[in-house]
């Protein structure tokens, strides 16, 4: 207290730097992500089965193989900061798996990855990363890799690297 009294502009000056120093994450963390937004709208791929006829025979026009939705899950609001609402779907087009983001709008941070997570709750776990999150915003398909055994994956988490922070997740439940 007697150091503050002699020295009251070192005291300010330390005050001053204390709430700086608190300032700086509250804003890198929750004020820029919110400027930082983007919308990527697509659709989901399709498939064209393969003709075992060939020639005169085969129909030019061959119709599409519908999606069939093996996992599904809704994105979860964590915290203030930290949230997603839309439908997360595992989908199998012909051969191919992808993760279907739907109607999503989910919070904005940087450094934000797509994992498939062996857990639950949130956290990553044993997971596989599927690459930096597309958009905050739309609909959207990440490819999944023939390597993942899907019976292993119990949600998809959307992780910002930068802060190793959770901010949103989906648990996955049959389709």
């Amino acid at each position: 207290m007697i150091a503050l009294r002699r020295h009251p502009r070192l005291a300010a000056t330390a005050l001053a730097a204390l709430v700086a120093a608190a300032a700086v994450p509250v804003v890198a963390y929750v004020i820029v992500p919110q400027l930082v937004r983007s919308t990527l709208v697509e659709d989901l791929p399709t498939a064209t089965p393969v003709s075992a006829a060939s020639g005169p025979s085969a129909t030019a026009g061959t119709a599409s193989v519908a999606a069939e939705t093996l996992l599904q899950g809704r994105l979860v609001r964590i915290s203030v900061a930290d949230y997603g609402s839309g439908a997360i779907r595992i989908v199998r087009v012909g051969s191919e798996r992808f993760v279907r983001f739907e109607d999503v709008d989910i919070a904005g941070a940087p450094d934000m990855y797509v994992y498939l997570s062996d857990r639950t709750d949130g956290k990553p776990g044993a997971f596989v990363d599927l690459g930096k999150l597309r958009a905050t915003n739309g609909s959207f398909n990440y490819a999944i890799p023939a390597s993942v055994d899907l019976a292993s994956v119990r949600s998809l988490v959307v992780w910002c690297r930068q802060f190793n922070v959770t901010v949103t997740y989906a648990a996955l439940g049959s389709g």
